[in-house]
């Protein structure tokens, strides 16, 4: 019941009354005792047995009737003592304490108490203890200096006892008429507040239902309102939040439907979120309730592949992975994906069909590998005979030019035969490596040396650099010599005359390095994404030019993965180039 705000606010309000009454109460009653105490110690010392009639009660003692007289002065002032029936006094013998006379003639003894010790003592016993259940005023009345009588008051505190309960009980009363009232007065403010409350919790349980078309109407200007209006305003904003998601989501289901790519999204769980028509055919698949996970998915696909080596272990990366099924080759895409907190949300699995072309790619390789053959025996003869008719002609003719003309460009077109067949083996996989142990140190310097000629006919200065670490290597040397050999050549075509190329060669954390720059003419950034691909030039009319046959760092490119290795190359136009070979080292 206390969980509702209604009552707890009616709770605050009574609490609050409860603990002023107790305080309020509390201060009076303890005021009402200490005025009590106060008053009985005030009126007997400074107000009742003044000096004047101290000195009248002395003389009384020294009567012949001294009991008689002291009586009736304490008759006399018993008014101004407050005698009644809760207080009495009494004439006790100076020596024994023994009462003698007194207003309650039934009392034959009283009790020895502090102030009366005082006051055999000679001294006025007028101590008031709030703790003891009576009040009491001792007076020593001396004759000849000697303590004759006692001039004794006791109060029982009764009366004060009968004051103080009765404030008590009208304080309850009080008490709980405040508790009526405060809970009336809570009871009002709370269903102020609480209704409009409650009209904006049934407004929030209709929008989650999706209702966003009704707004609760504002009657005041307090705060409530204030939240009320907020409340209409955040409804308006996610209604049109809601249609704009909802149309931007029907664009990108129709788009995912009508894409030829199949589409899988799976979330951590391995659970399928999302399939749409092309990856249902490539599946096999009715209904998305058919595929059971993520499992499932790589099973039907043939894949040992898991969600968590995805989303995990790739570092987020995009994995590709090919399979054949149903006669389709088809390539699969996995992308880890994160949610609104950038946390892994799951994995999105994109699926191509790839049959047309890789076959129109085996087509290609076919085509280019059967012209290269064939192109090799004419171009073979074309070289021989334009050889031949150069080293029978002794004058500088005009015909003789042509045929130098015609044996420069056979030797152009029998390199490109060359490389086309180099790759050709490489994609059929006839291309082998030999790998054995050799210094790649001196075979990387061996072939800075070897063109060190050619780049001093172009005015440049070359330079080989070794750094640290061991020179052994286990490799292809031959290949990885015509890898280094292509990237020093390429340097020295692409830079101008005055210009220095570096090589320098290192072994680092079971890596090695071989870093070919220069302060050539460099590559354009627009180019150095396709520099790697076969037959791309940067400027084909330079590269013409330069012999270039546009196959020579895909050449070098594939000889490098195939000793698990990369090859990267940084360039920035007219500043230079840097070219950076990395090898596993291999324990043989």
């Amino acid at each position: 019941m206390f969980k509702s705000i209604q009552w707890k606010i009616i709770l605050i309000f009574m609490i609050l009354t409860l603990s002023v009454m107790i305080v309020v109460g509390t201060f009076l009653l303890q005021n009402i005792s200490e005025y009590y105490h106060n008053d009985f110690a005030t009126t007997l010392s400074a107000q009742t047995f003044t000096p004047k009639v101290t000195a009248e009660l002395e003389r009384a003692a020294a009567s012949d009737d001294p009991i008689g007289e002291i009586t009736e002065l304490m008759n006399i002032y018993s008014v101004r003592m407050g005698i009644d029936s809760f207080r009495n006094y009494y004439i006790l013998d100076g020596t024994t304490a023994e009462v003698l006379s007194g207003s309650d003639s039934e009392t034959r003894e009283v009790e020895i108490t502090e102030n009366i010790v005082f006051a055999l003592d000679g001294k006025v016993g007028q101590e008031v203890d709030r703790s003891n259940r009576y009040m009491d005023f001792a007076l020593p009345i001396q004759v000849d200096g000697q303590t004759r009588y006692i001039a004794y008051v006791i109060d029982s505190k009764e009366e004060v006892y009968d004051i103080i309960k009765n404030i008590f009980i009208n304080i309850l009363w009080a008490l709980l008429f405040g508790l009526l009232i405060s809970a009336f007065l809570g009871f009002i403010l709370a269903r102020m507040i609480i209704l409009p409350i409650s009209n904006l919790q049934i407004r929030a349980e209709e929008m989650a239902n999706g209702d966003f078309g009704q707004k609760i109407e504002v009657r005041s200007n307090d705060e409530i309102a204030k939240l009320t209006g907020a409340f209409n305003d955040m409804a308006s904003q996610i209604e049109k939040s809601l249609s704009d998601i909802s149309g931007e989501k029907k664009k990108v289901e129709t788009i995912l439907a009508q894409m030829t790519d199949g589409i899988a999204a799976f979330d951590m769980e391995g659970s399928l979120v999302h399939l749409n028509i092309a990856a249902k055919n490539y599946l096999g698949a009715a209904t998305m309730e058919e595929i059971e996970g993520f499992a499932d998915f790589a099973e039907r696909l043939g894949f040992d592949i898991s969600l968590e080596s995805l989303t995990y272990l790739e570092q987020n990366g995009v994995v590709a992975r090919e399979t054949k099924k149903d006669n389709r080759i088809l390539k699969v895409l996995f992308a880890p994906y994160s949610d609104e907190t950038e946390k892994n949300g799951g994995v999105i699995a994109v699926l191509q069909d790839i049959t047309e072309q890789t076959k129109l790619e085996g087509a290609r390789r076919e085509f280019v590998a059967n012209v290269s053959h064939e192109l090799r025996t004419p171009i073979t003869t074309i070289k021989s005979y334009a050889e031949t008719i150069l080293d029978m002609s002794e004058e500088d003719t005009p015909e003789k030019n042509f045929v130098a003309v015609i044996e420069s460009e056979a030797n152009r077109m029998a390199r490109i035969v060359t490389d086309l067949l180099t790759l050709s083996r490489l994609d059929n996989g006839a291309s082998r490596i030999e790998k054995r142990v050799f210094d790649l140190a001196e075979m990387t310097k061996g072939v800075a040396e070897k063109l060190a000629l050619d780049a001093k006919n172009h005015g440049l200065e070359i330079s080989f650099t070794r750094g640290e670490g061991a020179g052994e290597f286990f490799g292809d040397s031959e290949r990885l010599e015509q890898v280094v050999t292509n990237i020093v050549s390429n340097a020295i075509k692409y830079t101008p005359e005055g210009g220095k190329i570096s090589v320098m060669y290192k072994s680092l954390n079971a890596r090695v390095y071989i870093v070919v720059s220069d302060n050539g003419i460099g590559i354009p950034e627009r180019d150095l994404p396709r520099i790697f691909e076969r037959f791309y030039r940067v400027d084909k009319a330079r590269s013409r030019e330069s012999g270039g046959t546009g196959l020579g760092l895909a050449i070098a490119k594939e000889f490098v993965e195939m000793h698990g290795g990369e090859i990267d190359i940084k360039s920035e136009e007219n500043k230079g180039t840097i070219v950076t070979i990395a090898l596993p080292m291999v324990q043989v």
